[in-house]
């Protein structure tokens, strides 16, 4: 879990005045770390408050601690979250209190910076500012970052189609070409799935898959997923395993009544693209 240090102190101004032959030194804590936290998943933060001589200080779970967290630019208000008060008067847990970013806090922001405050409310009813270091600056620097969950790829989209006659089944097979099935990035459970396009389909469309890592423009295919149809319109989900170097999409429209060829697009409709993801 993530230690923050925050300062509360009273708002003072320093004065040098160089009147002694010795040069004077001045030391003061001038650094905030910038605070990470990973999109998409719970953050927790400890908060530790300090005042400006770098104390803890006790702070009390009646009193009212606020994150506000903003867009750098726009100053647009992002995420505003009340801390929860972990201090219990003992050594350990002083001047500590709990910042929790759930999932959706983060699902919709961007992969940036953006800056964060805290404020404390007053006896009074109105707010005052906690400092992230001891120059009185106020906003700290919350970098989102995505490092857990892998970055989604587009969809290899299957529109062509040739079409070709064969002669022992006296039908015509429309082919896709060869689609690269990525196979150095799949497991042995790899999982591919195929979203198909239809309107008024009618036939049989066959899934294929082949483990030549050259294959022929129109090359030798095992069969992995078979699905039929009677004039179906939309959209419908295919889902298979295995490591293949190419895979395929072969669809066999129907024969329409009185015919002797599946050569009738008005009887067995269209089947229009395949989006394809590994």
């Amino acid at each position: 879990m993530q230690n923050l240090p925050i300062y509360l102190y009273d708002n003072k101004l320093d004065v040098i005045l160089d009147l002694d032959a010795n040069t004077p030194g001045v030391y003061q804590i001038m650094y905030q770390r910038d605070l990470n936290i990973q999109k998409g998943v719970k953050n927790q933060i400890r908060i530790q408050f300090k005042n400006s001589d770098q104390k803890r200080i006790s702070i009390s779970n009646t009193q009212t601690y606020v994150f506000s967290m903003f867009d750098a630019i726009t100053q647009r208000l992002l995420i505003e979250k009340q801390l929860q008060v972990l201090d219990t008067a003992t050594t350990g847990t002083r001047g500590l209190a709990l910042l929790t970013l759930t999932e959706s806090d983060t699902m919709d922001l961007n992969r940036s910076s953006y800056t964060y405050s805290v404020k404390t409310l007053g006896s009074d009813g109105s707010y005052k500012p906690a400092y992230t270091n001891t120059y009185y600056g106020v906003a700290g620097t919350l970098n989102i970052l995505n490092d857990i969950y892998p970055v989604l790829q587009p969809s290899q989209e299957i529109v062509s189609f040739k079409a070709s006659f064969n002669a022992s089944s006296n039908l015509y097979e429309h082919k896709s070409g060869n689609v690269y099935a990525f196979p150095e990035y799949n497991s042995n459970q790899a999982l591919h799935t195929m979203a198909m396009y239809m309107r008024n389909y009618r036939g049989t469309v066959y899934i294929q898959g082949t483990l030549d890592n050259t294959p022929a423009s129109f090359g030798r295919y095992a069969t992995v997923a078979t699905r039929t149809y009677t004039g179906f319109s939309g959209i419908d989900y295919v889902n298979f395993n295995g490591v293949y170097s190419y895979v395929r999409v072969m669809y066999i429209p129907a024969v329409a009544p009185a015919e002797s060829v599946n050569n009738n697009p008005t009887f067995f409709g269209s089947f229009d693209k395949v989006l394809y993801r590994c």
